[in-house]
């Protein structure tokens, strides 16, 4: 198994390797305008090719007729990918010698092909700026960090995900608490809030749910002042006490003080017990509002937002998707100014009217149309507080081996949570096999 394994990461590479060879040296004639057409005022006509995961709720598709008027020389091509296989088609099309010219990315989640430069340096481009505005001053530091290396940016944020503390309000106020901002009083509010609701003995409303997977974790880690990897992402360092102390807490939760479910990936997803009733808090992402509405419309009025639970400083977990240009490109500035226009303020509006993510471009998130009272949130303006927790988050490494360490991690995790070892000898183990890993490549 392990070297099966080997060699899949092995074949892996090498089609990663062509795929910057491909990238550098290839005509994509996908992305050529071969017939040299001009439109009526004498600007060559230029065709991108555009690829999108969103899938049925794709802000990106109803914008394009908007983009082609302002931009009469400029086609877009649009092109639904299915998120199942996406990684894999666009390794295979690269090797084939076609890429489009614009696509979704994730820098966090699929960090290899950014570190293998597929993607074009917005920079020349950019000129530090979308829209006449600097990118700090637009963007969260974090989610401009998970695009860069070497000082080079390989991609614009389109929407964010950052962690934040879901909680029944009803719940806390009938004890008269408030939400938790330390652990501390996570224990205190997690004791009076897990009950035997039906007096059988055990308990059936607990104040948590703990999953044995990193990003659950990071909000612990980095609250307690934890990182994954050191600073040049060459060595773990998820083994420090700070980090040991944040997976001891955490397992805590399930073991120690009894007040969270451990939520198994056998179980599905845990948002099934937010829906019932069975949990009452959770951090995570601004997509589960979506998901509480959705499953269960009864509770409106019953959940609120707070800031990520931290220890000795805050920390949440950041992801996103961004839009990236490739190398291969040979219309680069037109595409460009595609990912310039999906940046402007009523386009970001628009992402979020039309899938429910939260807008990157962050001025988007206080625009009146987006930041307004929720009553399912308990009149809340929920996305500002996530707008808070990413402007202060931190993304995972953007290191190629990131699937694998992420795996390891997950492992880690639930040997912790399930008490088949200490955090310290789980963490120890994980970070000799992650060293290796990074040592070898």
């Amino acid at each position: 198994m392990k070297q099966a394994k080997k060699m899949f990461l092995l074949m892996f590479t090498l089609v990663l390797v062509s795929i910057v060879i491909v990238g550098c040296g290839s005509n994509n004639t996908n992305n050529s305008n071969s017939d040299g057409n001009k439109d009526k005022s004498g600007d060559e006509q230029v065709t991108i090719t555009v690829w999108d995961f969103y899938g049925s709720t794709t802000p990106i598709e109803p914008l394009i007729p908007a983009f082609e008027e302002e931009f009469p020389n400029i086609k877009v091509d649009f092109q639904s990918q299915p998120w199942d296989n996406y990684w894999e088609k666009l390794a295979a099309g690269a090797t084939g010698g076609t890429l489009p010219d614009v696509a979704t990315t994730g820098p966090m989640f699929a960090p290899q092909y950014t570190t293998y430069g597929i993607y074009t340096d917005v920079n020349p481009l950019s000129n530090g700026e979308v829209n006449g505005e600097k990118l700090q001053d637009v963007f969260s530091e974090g989610m401009l960090e998970a695009a860069t290396i070497d000082d080079k940016l390989y991609a614009i944020p389109y929407d964010f995900d950052a962690y934040a503390l879901f909680y029944r309000a009803d719940l806390l106020e009938e004890e008269g608490l408030k939400p938790p901002t330390n652990w501390d009083e996570f224990i205190e509010v997690g004791q009076k809030i897990t009950k035997d609701t039906d007096g059988d003995g055990k308990f059936d409303q607990y104040a948590f749910a703990v999953t044995a997977d990193w990003p659950r974790w990071e909000p612990f880690l980095y609250g307690n002042g934890g990182s994954i990897l050191n600073e040049d992402n060459t060595e773990a360092v998820f083994n420090s006490p700070e980090a040991v102390e944040s997976l001891q807490f955490y397992a805590d939760l399930v073991n120690k003080y009894e007040i969270a479910e451990y939520w198994s990936a056998d179980a599905g997803n845990y948002v099934q017990g937010l829906q019932d009733g069975s949990i009452a808090m959770i951090m995570d992402g601004p997509y589960v509002m979506g998901l509480l509405k959705e499953g269960a419309p009864e509770l409106e009025g019953k959940w609120g937002v707070a800031s990520p639970v931290g220890n000795k400083e805050f920390g949440t977990h950041i992801g996103g998707t961004y839009l990236s240009i490739f190398e291969s490109s040979e219309n680069k500035e037109e595409a460009w100014k595609f990912v310039e226009f999906l940046s402007r303020e009523e386009n970001q509006v628009a992402l979020y009217h039309t899938s429910g993510a939260a807008p990157a471009y962050l001025p988007a998130v206080e625009h009146d149309e987006v930041a307004v009272e929720d009553p399912y949130f308990s009149n809340q303006k929920p996305l500002t507080v996530f707008k808070d927790a990413v402007d202060s988050g931190k993304p995972n490494p953007i290191v190629a081996e990131w699937g694998e360490i992420a795996e390891i991690l997950n492992l880690a995790i639930e040997r912790a949570i399930i008490q088949d070892a200490t955090p310290q000898e789980a963490l120890d183990e994980a970070a000799e096999q992650v060293n290796e890993i990074l040592a070898n490549n």
